[in-house]
């Protein structure tokens, strides 16, 4: 599949969801994966802001990131972010990462927060890149035995 055209993202339509759930199928396997319904609600929350990343017009990716308020402060929330096998390292992850943190921005958030297994070193590596640090590890959060790491970045 060819790759000669710039990567595009924009946000999220009602009509991208069928393509979204497909991408999650694709890179989530059970338990892991979200449900249709979860995908459908986190999409049309007023507190969630979807990113969807295009190439060759073909929806390659999308990122999802909630805008929550704990106390005084408000925190962005990166529900996902997923790209399928064959666009990896064209730099989509880079680019919704940074439409996530605009959406933060916006929301006035002082920070942005995401979970990563432990054992995903290529997730680790990007988010550190882009300013991300780890704050913590969550036993088990993926299930029996796949922790989860907790990374941060101040805004």
């Amino acid at each position: 599949m060819p790759h000669d055209s710039p990567v595009t993202s924009r946000p999220f339509v009602p009509g991208d969801l069928k393509a979204l759930y497909a991408i999650e199928e694709v890179c989530f396997a059970p338990p892991l994966r979200f449900s249709r319904s979860l995908m459908r609600s986190l999409s049309e929350d007023s507190n969630c802001r979807t990113w969807v990343a295009c190439v060759n017009g073909i929806r390659a990716g999308f990122a999802i990131v909630g805008l929550v308020r704990e106390g005084d402060e408000f925190t962005a929330y990166i529900w996902t972010i997923e790209v399928l096998p064959g666009f990896r390292r064209l730099g989509i992850a880079k680019q919704l990462l940074a439409r996530v943190e605009e959406s933060a921005r916006e929301g006035v958030c002082q920070s942005i927060e995401l979970h990563v297994a432990e054992q995903n070193l290529e997730a680790q590596a990007l988010y550190r890149g882009l300013g991300f640090a780890p704050i913590g590890l969550e036993p088990e959060f993926y299930g029996k035995g796949q922790n989860g790491l907790r990374y941060r970045k101040m805004l």
